[in-house]
């Protein structure tokens, strides 16, 4: 629908574009001494510019992002200077990461006006970062206004100028009063504890790490995952490298890095400056996505791979935001700019499985992660590989690798894709056998109530029991409109078919986009005789996305159904 949309646009500017001219044509006969050669080449140019400046306007708008960079540099070709169209320019090329580009622009939108928005700023201060040219980014940054992460990056700045200068007691004092100021969100709050005990390892000042470490201990649940190898790292260099180990197992215990992170920390030898310069603009644009949407926050982690290329976190970050607006090549390409083997490794291999999942080369996908060789990713490894054949309908191979696993160890999830796997197979007598282990270990888990209870009533096979696991499941969630279908589904299924329509209607209500809800509410229509509706319900799910398997059950009811009409 998007693109569509986006040709009709390109042809109505193009009808706006002929008509402009068809006018300017009537102006020319009724006056014979222009040069009409030179009006008309000057309409064109005007018209294409325009066109190609609106065109990378509604582009952007819709997270198009090459082809608003495409059509930005088309317009730029056009030699006017303004404002606004370098402001366009500007956006087309930091929301793909072109920072060398936009700091020339804004070289420009200087050269127009003297009150530029302060987010014109951003480019440049990363810019001196990366050079560690600290007073010059100090000056830009007290500018930058009282929004939050305006803040945290200017005092953040001053910080690390302190850091730099070899300054410890006014690092860590700036720092603590940062610290201790209220307005602070919970996330940030712990940014900065975590980067009092770096810039105190920094120093090596054992008294204040150690302090600063148990001031931590206490805290480490609420203290988000990203900070955990950073901590690891200081604990292992500074303190005890048992410990360090013993952290990183007991906080991520199902991380995949895990091993690869063990195994490195004696190798680290700390992280470059200009990576915890980086974390700067990479917690700016944790608080921009949480006030402004995950969009908005989008510069501010390019900002952070510009002063450090290496930090895999600002990467995985900006690649999941990129395929979640299906640009699945620029996602590729920021994770195959990691270094091989660095930290992060594993979880960027299996990122860019999913991604190559995405465009269709399943078997690229699945090789990426049966090269990453570690007994911790075993586990994992296989149950990805499993689902991936299991997504893309090869359900005996997803089921025969899933049957390698050891389920006891680690993953406890592998009860719910082997039963999945076994429902899909219709192998029924293994499927019921595998819910009740599931069952047992899952046994208040309300989307694996639902899933046993639906499995259990769609095929008729203890009706009471799958009946009242789904009510489960509902009174934990009450306005989970799947749920709720399951509920419709089994009174169905008991016959009582106008307890069934009523919480059929209510999950269309909540759930007005789902083929199958839509599907069953047509079945119930049917059963009490509203033929009509029936018919219309069905026609309505055949405008939605669902399996092919329940579109042709449709279009068979249809047809059998117009018949005895």
């Amino acid at each position: 629908m998007g693109k569509t949309f986006f040709k009709l646009f390109l042809i109505f500017l193009f009808s706006l574009y002929s008509f402009n001219l068809y006018s300017q044509d009537n102006i020319f006969s009724k006056n014979n001494n222009l040069d009409n050669d030179k009006i008309l080449n000057a309409n064109n140019h005007q018209n294409l510019y325009i066109g190609n400046y609106l065109s990378s306007l509604f582009a952007l708008k819709n997270s198009d992002y090459p082809n608003s960079l495409l059509f930005s540099k088309l317009s730029l070709e056009s030699k006017v200077e303004s404002i606004e169209l370098l402001e366009n320019a500007f956006n087309s090329n930091i929301y793909l990461g072109n920072v060398e580009t936009a700091l020339e622009i804004v070289a420009n939108m200087e050269l127009l006006s003297d009150s530029l928005d302060q987010k014109f700023f951003y480019p440049t201060i990363s810019e001196q970062l990366k050079r560690n040219d600290f007073s010059s980014a100090l000056e830009i940054s007290n500018d930058l206004g009282f929004e939050k992460h305006a803040v945290l990056i200017s005092r953040m700045i001053n910080i690390w100028n302190h850091v730099a200068m070899n300054q410890k007691a006014n690092a860590l004092m700036h720092l603590d009063v940062f610290i201790n100021e209220s307005e602070l969100n919970t996330e940030v709050y712990y940014y900065l504890k975590v980067q009092g005990l770096i810039i105190a390892s920094y120093f090596d000042d054992t008294k204040e790490i150690i302090n600063r470490y148990n001031d931590l201990k206490d805290k480490i649940r609420k203290i988000p995952s990203r900070h955990f190898l950073d901590i690891s790292n200081v604990i292992y260099k500074k303190i005890n490298q048992e410990k360090a180990k013993q952290f990183l197992i007991t906080y991520l215990p199902d991380n995949l890095d895990l091993d690869f992170s063990i195994n490195n920390l004696k190798n680290e030898k700390g992280q470059e400056f200009s990576y915890y310069l980086s974390k700067i603009f990479y917690e700016a644009g944790y608080i921009v996505a949480r006030s402004k949407g995950y969009l908005n926050s989008i510069p501010y982690f390019w900002y952070s791979l510009h002063i450090n290329k290496n930090n895999n976190q600002t990467r995985l970050i900006l690649s999941s935001f990129f395929s979640n607006i299906n640009q699945i090549e620029i996602s590729l390409d920021l994770l195959n700019g990691a270094i091989i083997k660095s930290p992060s490794w594993a979880i960027i291999e299996f990122e860019k499985s999913s991604l190559y999942e995405k465009k269709g080369e399943i078997y690229l996908a699945i090789s990426l992660i049966e090269n990453l060789k570690s007994t911790r990713f075993s586990t994992k490894s296989l149950l990805k590989i499993s689902n991936i054949y299991r997504r893309n309908g090869d359900y005996k191979k997803s089921l025969q690798i899933i049957d390698k696993i050891d389920a006891s160890k680690i993953f406890p999830e592998v009860f719910y894709y082997r039963s999945l796997n076994l429902v899909l197979l219709e192998e029924w007598e293994k499927a019921i056998e595998s819910f009740d282990t599931l069952l047992e270990v899952y046994p208040n888990n309300a989307e694996i109530s639902n899933f046993v209870g639906y499995s259990l009533v769609d095929r008729k096979i203890r009706l009471e029991e799958g009946i009242n696991l789904i009510k489960f499941a509902v009174n934990q969630e009450p306005r989970n409109g799947f749920f709720i279908d399951s509920l419709g589904w089994a009174y169905y299924q008991l016959g009582q078919f106008t307890k069934a329509i009523t919480y059929l209607e209510r999950a269309i209500e909540l759930e007005p986009q789902e083929m199958e809800i839509t599907d069953h509410l047509g079945d119930a229509y049917y059963k009490v005789g509203r033929i009509k509706e029936a018919k219309l319900v069905w026609k309505r799910a055949l405008t939605l996305k669902g399996k092919t398997e329940i579109l042709e059950d449709i279009n068979l009811k249809l047809k059998n159904n117009f018949k005895k009409k």
